[in-house]
């Protein structure tokens, strides 16, 4: 690996680790050998995803993945420490989860990197694999693994894991580029205007949105909150959707507007159980799968840039949180 990669990754991490120490010293209930244990393993894997966000550094760390033999072993015994950490740190290591987690994380790099070929075509086997680290993410089983590793861990560590496997190894062409352009930033935020005029009155008039307008307005937070929206839910949700999905079914559907509702209908599919309630859960899965056309659309006008997909989702989300109730 060059230094450019280095450098990033470098700077990322020390930026992702303020960033963490300042977030779970907030919270009271975390000691300051948990806080310590979290930034030490959450940080580096912030780091890794958003300097892999560079096409210069992704491209040096790419071609270290696929020249190096041991680069599988290197990368899944890296987030596999990452993993132990924090149990190693608070006296709860936990050897057994720490094996399963290591051979998930092989197995994915193992199968990936044979499927490697000049032109990625969706397989059976990435189906699987998909399934294998979304699933158990999505219905927050794999966060029983390890008491200690939130949703923020899981979020960074899935997505590292997709990155290096799908485009390290797979040689899958999903626009990971998070390199911001201005047109990403137009595109953005016609995205997100088209969405709201579709969502919100669907979202009034079934009583699942209602406006909720704060009196005055944190700055600090609501930033720090954007923030969070994009790395943990943004990011992973349409590396995976659009990424990976909508990507993979282009290769092998004829019909140019198929892998856009699939991947969309499972986009929405995902939020069922995020509300109880038969009506709110219909309701729900289509605002969410509308609002997934529109990631998409984002996604594709971008040129397959993902950075314009996650700019929409997060902006969605917040002004989600930051006007509306739902």
């Amino acid at each position: 690996m060059k230094n450019r990669f280095l450098i990033l990754w470098f700077i990322w991490t020390l930026l992702g680790a303020v960033l963490i120490f300042e977030v779970y010293t907030a919270d009271s209930k975390n000691t300051l050998t948990s806080v310590i244990a979290m930034v030490l393993s959450i940080a580096p894997l912030m780091g890794l995803v958003l300097s892999l966000g560079s096409l210069k550094a992704s491209k040096q760390f790419k071609d270290w993945l696929q020249k190096d033999k041991n680069s599988m072993y290197y990368t899944a015994g890296g987030i596999t420490l990452l993993f132990a950490l924090p149990g190693l740190l608070t006296i709860t290591f936990n050897p057994y989860t720490t094996t399963i987690f290591a051979f998930i994380v092989l197995a994915v790099f193992g199968s990936l990197k044979k499927l490697n070929s000049e032109s990625f075509e969706l397989s059976w086997t990435d189906v699987a694999l998909w399934i294998l680290l979304w699933i158990p993410f999505d219905l927050r089983w794999s966060m029983d693994m390890h008491p200690l590793l939130d949703y923020t861990w899981w979020s960074m560590a899935i997505s590292v894991i997709a990155v290096i496997g799908w485009y390290g190894y797979r040689n899958a062409e999903i626009g990971f580029n998070l390199v911001p352009r201005i047109k990403d930033l137009y595109i953005a935020l016609l995205a997100l205007l088209m969405i709201m005029v579709v969502v919100l009155p669907i979202g009034i008039m079934t009583g699942f949105l209602t406006f909720k307008i704060p009196e005055t307005f944190n700055i600090p937070k609501l930033s720090a909150h954007f923030i969070g929206i994009f790395l943990t839910i943004a990011l992973p949700e349409e590396l995976f959707f659009r990424g990976l999905l909508l990507r993979g079914l282009e290769k092998v559907s004829s019909k140019k507007w198929v892998p856009m509702v699939v991947s969309s209908l499972a986009f929405g599919l995902m939020h069922w159980n995020n509300i109880s309630g038969l009506h709110m859960q219909i309701t729900y899965v289509i605002l969410a799968t509308l609002a997934g056309l529109g990631y998409g659309w984002a996604y594709k006008k971008s040129g397959n840039n993902l950075l314009a997909a996650m700019l929409t989702h997060t902006l969605v989300d917040w002004v989600w949180k930051l006007v509306l109730a739902g």
